[in-house]
């Protein structure tokens, strides 16, 4: 309790009221008290609460009072009346709740603020023990706005001369993931520059003060009306592409020009207000990256639809020229000559519009917009239209859909992937051979590389295949292009390399592959996918934070994150966890139809599924997925893992049938000249004898150590533990232990920050291991005699500490943290 109060003190030097509550609390705990705290987000009410949980047991503490429902208000007031319970409420200034106001309280608001820059000074001062220069406390408060999480480790990282923590960006991106649509637009306006004299304009309604006001209760947006600069990337990447869009152009819209010829064009004939009609705009040569872009109407061009414009790119333009020409806000808005305003030329800048949508990563803006123009006369605005949509249909997980398109009006080698997925090889060829002489282009020689590989990884050579696409990676990767494709050469090859069991080249395709805003997220999956499968799950879960929470808006993409967020859980043999990260897997498996490119996914899944003894709800998709390979010939590349998962999901589901039948699959690819196929058709045998009580230990070791060179750290320490528990012979399993343990060592990261315990108390480690020990809330509470809400503040306190996004991250974060505490304490006795 006095730990508690030290720490109040010194967490809230600056508030005088949340520092008296602490020590009155710990005074006299008997008195009964009716309080609000009150305050922006990040500002510390949640650490406010734990510290006062932590003081008493006997309090009911009640976070994000603000989100209530009217039933929750009422049953709030009703605690709140009671004179034997103490109530400790927190809230954000906006919105405001009438019955918030009408509680009767005992004593007077606690009020929470960002630190000012005094104040900042003067935490940073406590923390390294001296002075801190002028400028670096300028530069923290600047940077973090007084945010209290923010200032030290951002200040440690500035005087240190490093970049900002990864854990600190991905708690601003955290906090820029919970805003509410109005307040995500004032912060955006806001970040592109727009002035607070400007905002009516810029936001399209006539009174933005509420807006404005949630977003100050965000704690993004200061006092003074400037953004948290930390928060400016996070902010625009939450906003969908097609407001950004809208912002930028009411923005450019309504400021004057300051750049030259063009400047001076429109001091010349004027500022056109708020009609956004029908506007061209194109990067401009050294463009400083600013939203003062100008505007200019265009000639004959009628309608009030900010979506009629456009945004191309300008010859030579594009990343070496410091312009991207994908929805930056450095473009200047030209008139274009000769428009006439018909629905047909706004037609064709919808289908301008709609590819630089699908490319954001916008799909339902991109299908939106390109909708109209697959009937148009006009055809290259009709191949246009239909290989936006089909891009955007592949994401969805409409392959068939998106093949067809591809096709429209003339064969694209695009669609050969998807058909090679859905097993359609015969037609695949046929489009293949139509469609490579066609585009003797760049992008031309892209999709041809992706269509050969694709169909050499099932009809011929895996090593071949796994050649052309890293080549349609770099090629595609020079110049900073992209192209409407239903996936990245950069993915295909990843997952090619993956399914021979060369991780190291998909991890390394993919961190140097170009990526546009839409599949930088798909990149960042698979990435997290070789993390887990290497059992690095810090480093995955960093992946899952870095993506956003879930679900997220690609079908594709939910069903590799679903997979990843339930297989971290998997391997930390966290059975509630699994449990906890079942629901959102199975959604996700819903979603998705089966293809070729998913089968890693599915497998996982299928693994939790039968763990939890709900296999009804994947055995369709496993079924799918063999007959699939069954009409393409069973190709060993494709297979081989697909039945190790079968294998490992039939054991879970105790049938020995299935489980055999996915051996001799395996075994039947093992003769292929695969090593991953080889390594995983000797592991499945070894595993199930074992568990039919045949354990020979050189068969295990060396069939554990082949799946550990493969990468598969997890399930080669899980075969040999198995191998160790069910052998009667003490000497045998004592080394078969010992085999598991040095193979299970590689799993262990280095904890958050470079600190073993993460600096945890003693009661939050006694959490953190009966967390661990698959306990629930309730049960943890009963066993340490604390109630489970208390139990609820101790974990919200360890996963802030250690920067967790889920249940899983969590787990996987302390399996590392307490291993290493373990190993700490060891080393000193």
């Amino acid at each position: 309790m006095a730990s508690s109060v030290e720490s109040a003190r010194r967490l809230f030097a600056d508030s005088e009221a949340a520092r008296t509550l602490c020590e009155e609390l710990a005074a006299d705990r008997r008195t009964a008290r009716v309080v609000t705290v009150s305050g922006p987000g990040g500002t510390g009410k949640s650490t406010l609460l734990a510290l006062l949980s932590s003081i008493t047991d006997d309090a009911v503490f009640v976070d994000d009072a603000h989100e209530l429902g009217e039933a929750e208000m009422t049953r709030l007031a009703r605690l709140a009346g009671d004179r034997d319970t103490t109530l400790v409420v927190a809230h954000r200034p906006w919105p405001v709740v009438a019955g918030l106001n009408s509680l009767p309280l005992t004593q007077h608001p606690v009020l929470l603020e960002p630190l000012s820059r005094a104040a900042t000074a003067h935490r940073i001062a406590e923390h390294v023990r001296t002075s801190p220069p002028h400028a670096l406390v300028d530069d923290v408060w600047r940077r973090t706005g007084g945010i209290p999480s923010l200032v030290i480790p951002v200040a440690e990282a500035l005087r240190d001369g490093d970049r900002v923590p990864a854990d600190v960006m991905d708690e601003v991106h955290r906090m820029a993931g919970r805003v509410p649509a109005p307040a995500l637009r004032v912060l955006a306006a806001v970040a592109l520059g727009c002035p607070p004299g400007l905002l009516t304009a810029v936001l399209g309604v006539p009174s933005p003060e509420a807006a404005v006001e949630c977003a100050r209760a965000t704690g993004l947006l200061t006092a003074d009306g400037t953004l948290v600069e930390l928060a400016r990337e996070a902010v625009l990447d939450r906003l969908p592409v097609a407001q950004r869009w809208d912002v930028e152009d009411r923005l450019a819209l309504t400021r004057p020009a300051r750049r030259g010829p063009v400047g001076d064009a429109v001091r010349a004939g004027g500022v056109p207000g708020h009609d956004l009609a029908g506007v061209l705009r194109l990067p401009v040569n050294g463009a400083d990256g600013s939203a003062d872009a100008v505007g200019l109407p265009v000639d004959g061009v009628s309608g009030h639809d900010p979506a009629n414009v456009v945004r191309l790119p300008v010859a030579g333009q594009g990343p070496a020229g410091g312009v991207s020409g994908l929805g930056s806000a450095n473009v200047v808005t030209l008139p274009v000559n000769g428009a006439s305003g018909s629905p047909a030329d706004a037609v064709t800048l919808d289908a301008r519009r709609a590819e630089e949508a699908v490319l954001a990563g916008d799909l339902d803006a991109a299908l939106a917009l390109a909708e109209p123009a697959l009937e148009h006369p006009d055809v290259p605005t009709r191949a246009l239209a239909a290989a936006v949509s089909a891009t955007a249909l592949a994401h969805r997980g409409m392959a068939a859909e998106s093949a067809a398109l591809y096709q429209w009006p003339e064969p694209s080698a695009s669609a050969v992937p998807l058909l090679v997925g859905l097993g359609r090889l015969a037609e695949a060829e046929l489009v293949t051979g139509a469609a490579v002489a066609d585009h003797p282009t760049v992008d031309g020689a892209v999709r041809d590389l992706m269509a050969r590989g694709v169909l050499d990884s099932v009809t011929g050579s895996p090593v071949s295949a796994l050649s052309e696409l890293l080549r349609a990676a770099a090629l595609l990767g020079q110049g900073g292009r992209t192209a409407l494709l239903p996936d990245t050469p950069a993915a295909l090859a990843a997952l090619v390399a993956v399914h021979l069991g060369e991780l190291d080249i998909a991890a390394a395709v993919l961190s140097g592959a170009n990526a546009g805003l839409g599949e930088q997220k798909r990149h960042v999956l698979l990435l997290s996918w070789i993390s887990m499968v290497r059992g690095e799950f810090e480093r995955a879960g960093a992946g899952l934070r870095e993506v956003g929470p879930g679900p997220l808006a690609d079908p594709r993409d939910e069903l590799f994150a679903a997979a990843i967020e339930i297989g971290i859980a998997r391997r930390l043999g966290a059975h509630a966890g699994v449990a906890e990260a079942w629901p959102r897997a199975r959604d996700a498996v819903m979603r998705y139809p089966v293809d070729l490119y998913v089968l890693l996914p599915i497998g996982e899944i299928a693994v939790a599924a039968a763990r939890l003894h709900a296999d009804t709800w994947t055995a369709p998709h496993l079924e799918g997925a063999e007959e699939l390979l069954e009409r393409i010939g069973h190709p060993p590349l494709w297979s081989a893992p697909l039945h190790w998962y079968g294998t490992l999901a039939a054991i879970a589901a105790d049938s020995p049938a299935r489980a055999a039948h996915h051996a001799s699959v395996l075994r039947k690819a093992a003769g292929c000249g695969i090593p991953l196929a080889e390594t995983l058709a000797e592991a499945a045998h070894c595993w199930l004898r074992v568990l039919g009580g045949d354990v020979d230990p050189r068969a295990v070791e060396h069939a554990a150590r082949g799946l550990n060179a493969a990468g598969l750290v997890w399930e080669a320490a899980q075969l040999a533990g198995e191998a160790a528990i069910r052998t009667p012979d003490r000497r045998t399993m004592t080394a078969l232990l010992t085999c598991a343990r040095s193979l299970r060592e590689r799993t262990k990261e280095p904890a958050p920050g470079g600190k073993p315990d993460a600096g945890l108390s003693r009661r939050e480690v006694e959490v953190a291991e009966l967390l661990l020990a698959g306990m629930t809330h309730r049960e943890i509470g009963e066993k340490l005699f604390i109630s489970a809400k208390t139990v609820e503040h101790h974990v919200a306190r360890i996963r802030r500490r250690i920067g967790a996004g889920n249940r899983a991250d969590l787990l996987a974060q302390l399996k590392v943290c307490l291993a290493a505490r373990n190993d700490d304490q060891l080393s000193r006795r």
